[in-house]
């Protein structure tokens, strides 16, 4: 029995540096393609991985759901607060059964959905269509509010039935695409089935598609900050590993 617990930390130690040591690499090699990729002219984009910025437009936009903003693409999430006591039975030091009693809280969606349409991205040269679907999102705070029973936006942006063990309090929260915002975009680059020109789309065989109203320097930042991140978190866990190894060892002697 002894030796189970630093057999199951050498375990889940070698699974957790594993894991780190894939998002090392995965965090690496996005940043050094950010970092190498030329950006392009919406005009002069050719087949293949293409790195574009540019403002969101659309003769059509959406209208976001609790900003009213117009844009591209959104997000909006309705979470509702509870709280309950909770009363728990244990045994003590003695023997004896005795109660407790505590408060737990938290909070839990209850509504929210998500919405987008192919965009234009323009620059000085031209257009460019985006299809979005599938995309990871780097969206802006469009819609962050608190509200009480006693606000009409708590139903009337919220669902009619709450939940148990309700507060009465919701948050209300939404990021978008703002229309004419400024975004970075790196993906696949092909062929339209429509017309004689070229989109940006989703391609299963490309390792990022990125529309972001972030800064290039601040994407590949972010990069960077989780390649530290789990490089130092990999070397934690491969050093308990090591300690749970050796003491594995000693139990056996």
């Amino acid at each position: 029995m002894s030796g189970i617990i630093p057999l199951l930390s050498v375990v889940l130690g070698s699974l957790a540096s594993i894991g780190c040591l894939v998002g090392v690499f995965w965090a690496l090699r996005h940043k050094r393609l950010i970092d190498d990729l030329p950006t392009s002219k919406t005009q002069g984009v050719f087949i293949g991985l293409a790195e574009l910025k540019g403002t969101a437009e659309s003769e059509t936009p959406l209208t976001s759901y609790l900003a009213g903003t117009s844009c591209v693409q959104y997000a909006w999430q309705v979470d509702e607060h509870w709280s309950r006591t909770v009363t728990e039975t244990y045994t003590d030091s003695k023997g004896h059964t005795q109660t407790r009693t505590h408060t737990e809280s938290g909070w839990t969606k209850v509504a929210g959905d998500s919405q987008s349409i192919p965009f234009y991205m323009k620059d000085d040269t031209g257009v460019i269509r985006v299809v979005p679907d599938s995309a990871k999102i780097h969206s802006s705070k469009t819609y962050d509010e608190t509200a009480s029973r006693s606000s009409p936006l708590y139903f009337g942006k919220g669902p009619e039935h709450e939940i148990a063990n309700s507060t009465h309090k919701r948050r209300f929260h939404e990021t978008a695409l703002p229309l004419h915002t400024v975004l970075y975009v790196i993906g696949q680059a092909r062929e339209r089935q429509d017309v004689v020109a070229a989109e940006i789309a989703h391609d299963k065989n490309v390792s990022l598609f990125l529309i972001s109203t972030q800064t290039e320097k601040q994407v590949s930042a972010g990069y960077g900050r989780w390649f530290w991140l789990l490089l130092v978190l990999g070397l934690i866990c491969a050093r308990r590993c090591a300690v749970a190894s050796h003491m594995l060892g000693n139990t056996d002697d």
